[in-house]
């Protein structure tokens, strides 16, 4: 049954989440780490905005605002559930290598860049909340906030934070603008 809105709540995260694997393997060994990053969170902001769109648009319309919102929110949170585990999937499984070359320069660049003691100072007298620290504790610190963005529970919880979110503010907008334009 078309008109099952069981039906539609899986299917457009469902098609979108493929949409999103097919853009990212597709890209990878062929774009930059950061490109990579950019285009895939992109992508599934661009492709959370599109499922509530077809969602409302394809969903018969509800008696009261909170009813259609509610009904604009579901595949919009699915997806954003499919997505935040797709992106750890992705980042700390088939590209795990790749995110973890990615940490790896960047703690080298820390190391390097702090190791110098004339350059510390330099970045002590430019920065007020570094002249109150000393180079191994800035060190230390870096590297730790470093780890903790590489971490992949980290990277699942701020995608699935952000893509919430994103789903509640598109959710709620849609659901306006569907009822403005029944007016």
């Amino acid at each position: 049954d078309v008109g099952n809105p069981l039906q539609k709540i899986w299917f457009f995260p469902v098609v979108a989440s493929i949409l999103w694997w097919t853009i990212r393997l597709s890209l990878l060994g062929r774009v930059p780490f950061e490109t990579g990053v950019t285009i895939g969170a992109l992508s599934n902001f661009g492709l959370l905005v599109l499922v509530i769109f077809l969602s409302d648009f394809w969903r018969d319309k509800a008696d009261s605002f909170l009813q259609q919102l509610k009904a604009n929110l579901q595949p919009g949170v699915l997806f954003a559930c499919l997505a935040a585990g797709g992106v750890g999937l992705f980042h700390h499984g088939i590209a795990a290598e790749a995110t973890a070359l990615r940490q790896a320069e960047r703690e080298r660049f820390i190391e390097e860049s702090l190791s110098d003691p004339a350059v510390y100072a330099e970045l002590q007298a430019e920065d007020p909340q570094l002249a109150a620290l000393d180079r191994d504790t800035s060190k230390q610190r870096a590297l730790d906030g470093l780890r903790f963005q590489f971490n992949p529970m980290w990277h699942v919880t701020a995608s699935l934070l952000s893509l919430l979110l994103a789903a509640l503010s598109t959710g709620v907008f849609v659901t306006f603008l569907s009822r403005w334009l029944r007016t």
